[in-house]
């Protein structure tokens, strides 16, 4: 059940999480994605994997992706 579909049946949450919900799903739509600002082992080792580097190298390529220098 969406959280459309609880409004219409008056299963509803807070104002609050609504908001966020809705928020949320506009990130969505935008085609924006949220990820984590640090990777997991399982990230790094799929970068690393897929580009044929080192795990070092596939974490900066992930912090540079973010912006992130250093």
């Amino acid at each position: 059940m969406t959280v459309k579909e609880k409004a219409k049946t008056g299963l509803r949450g807070s104002r609050a999480l609504q908001n966020a919900l809705d928020a949320v799903g506009a990130i969505g739509d935008s085609g924006f994605v949220l990820v984590p600002s640090e990777p997991s082992p399982e990230m790094i080792q799929a970068g690393a994997d897929a580009g044929n580097v080192s795990a070092d190298i596939a974490r900066a390529v992930y912090r540079a992706m973010l912006g992130e220098t250093s």
